[in-house]
Formats: structure tokens, C-alpha cells, sequence
């Protein structure tokens, strides 16, 4: 089992998620952007993503390569932190969606969940639950 699964499972099982990630490189993937959101730049080792209703907020994050990226609940609405690839039909909601594994965690409320960015690239992930959340972060190195 992949390290990042196992250690996936011991936090769940474990009751207390305060951060789950993974030790190995995370490849980039690349989607097309929905164009409306809002945007942020971190400079620091870590960045965090709040969920507001149906949003990620910042939704497009510009981070350098090792900062780990914390998404906390801010409300009572369950997500995901789904990496992957999407389409986006004409009303704006996202279609075609295609995860590629790297991240899949769950975010409840009162939890967070994090990732650590190993490798520059463009990694785009959305809410599997709501079709109208997307996010992207931008790693540089």
C-alpha cells in the first residue's frame, strides 16, 4: 500500500486529523482554469485554503516548491481535496472529471487536511461533492 494511503488510514482511523500529505513527488497535472476567483501568492512554507460555502478561497494559490498547503472547513459543509482533470461546460460547472490519485482526502468540518508540493508545476484539484469548486495551485521553484 502506497505510504500516503497508509498514513491516510492512520489518521482517520486514528479520529484526529490535523494534517494528512504525502513523502513522495507530486507530478503536475493541468487544467483549464475557470477564469472567476480569487488568487494568492505565499511566500512562507505553508499556505492554507478555507473553504467559504461552495469556494475555495484563495481558489488559484501561487506557492514554491515544499510549502505544504493546509484546506480547513470554514462552515458546516463536507468537501473533498481531489486532484485531477476537468472540463467546464457552459455554465461554469465542471464536468469530465478525472482524478489522478495523488490527492483524495476528505474535509470535514472542525478537520483540515494538507499536502506538501515537492515538484514546480500547475496542480489543479476540486471538490468532488459540488461541481462549481475548483482550485489550482501554481508551484514555482
Amino acid at each position: 500500500m502506497p505510504r500516503f494511503r497508509q498514513a491516510l488510514l492512520i489518521v482517520l482511523f486514528g479520529g484526529a486529523v490535523t494534517a494528512c500529505g504525502t513523502s513522495g513527488q507530486a507530478g503536475p497535472i493541468s487544467v483549464p482554469s475557470s477564469g472567476h476567483g480569487s488568487h494568492g501568492a505565499v511566500s512562507a512554507d505553508s499556505a492554507t485554503v478555507t473553504t467559504k460555502l461552495l469556494d475555495f478561497a484563495p481558489e488559484d494559490l501561487t506557492v514554491k516548491k515544499g510549502t505544504t498547503v493546509v484546506w480547513k472547513v470554514d462552515g458546516g459543509i463536507g468537501h473533498t481535496v481531489t486532484t485531477g482533470t476537468f472540463t467546464l461546460g457552459g455554465d461554469g460547472l465542471r464536468n469530465a472529471e478525472q482524478p489522478d490519485g495523488k490527492v483524495d482526502l476528505p474535509l470535514t468540518k472542525d478537520r483540515e487536511v494538507s499536502f506538501t508540493f515537492t515538484e514546480p508545476g500547475s496542480y489543479t484539484y476540486y471538490c468532488s461533492i459540488h461541481k462549481g469548486m475548483n482550485g489550482k495551485v501554481e508551484v514555482t521553484g
